[in-house]
């Protein structure tokens, strides 16, 4: 992780049992998850599963540098609103998103220079009783920027191109909880509707490999591997024209 930090020129030090990273005035504690259930980060905290730490320590590296707020920050209005395909858009998510690519049906890109930025993928349009019958509603299922990078307004952009082109009713996603409470959608339009129940997942010991455990499952080899539990997701509904 040092190595990953080290061209911001960052402070290390363990203190009271966490890692604290800070440049400046700007700090943030780190509490290592191992054998244990994740936590909803509070205000200048991350709670860090180690796996995640150990298998993609760039990913990582990035979250903390945005949390610093060391980012380069680029105005939404100054970028190019584009479809990606699905090949750009999979590169794209698998180098700088945590959870990778996903099966979406479209891709939408904010380039800045010619330089794609931002990436949001959405799924296809779902029947749902809440709207009405000629009203569809899709899922934003992945969004993340270029790592060093934040897009003010971003997100905002992307959401009200694909409402007008879609003529979407309304749109839904998930924040995973251990990293963020969603404050950024909140902030681009999005209500908090719900909570789910944390995941366990079965961590490899020797190659840190994750796997999910089925509801129910008991199945635990311990010099194999241990558990882990994720914090939940927290579901978001974006509905244009709703009162914020």
């Amino acid at each position: 992780m040092k190595e990953v930090l080290a061209p911001l020129h960052l402070t290390f030090e363990i203190k009271s049992g966490e890692l604290k990273i800070s440049k400046g005035k700007s700090a943030i504690r780190i509490h290592i998850i191992s054998e244990e259930q994740a936590k909803t980060p509070g205000k200048g905290s991350l709670s860090m599963p180690i796996d995640y730490l150990v298998k993609q320590p760039e990913k990582i590296g990035a979250i903390i540098q945005s949390k610093l707020g060391l980012n380069q920050r680029i105005f939404a209005r100054n970028c190019e609103l584009k479809k990606v395909n699905k090949a750009e858009a999979e590169q794209f998510l698998k180098t700088y998103h945590l959870m990778n690519s996903t099966q979406s049906a479209s891709n939408y890109g904010l380039y800045h220079k010619g330089e794609l930025m931002a990436v949001a993928s959405f799924s296809k349009g779902r029947k749902m009783r809440r709207l009405r019958e000629d009203q569809r509603s899709f899922e934003l299922i992945r969004f993340c920027c270029k790592k060093g990078y934040t897009i003010t307004g971003g997100l905002s952009k992307l959401l009200k191109h694909f409402i007008k082109e879609k003529k979407a009713g309304d749109i839904m996603t998930y924040v995973d909880q251990q990293w963020s409470e969603g404050d950024a959608f909140v902030k681009a339009g999005f209500k908090r509707l719900e909570k789910t129940e944390p995941k366990r997942f079965l961590i490899n010991r020797k190659n840190f490999e994750r796997a999910l455990l089925a509801e129910g499952d008991e199945t635990l080899n311990a010099k194999m591997h241990f558990e882990l539990k994720d914090a939940g997701n927290l579901k978001l509904i974006y509905t244009p024209f709703a009162k914020r």
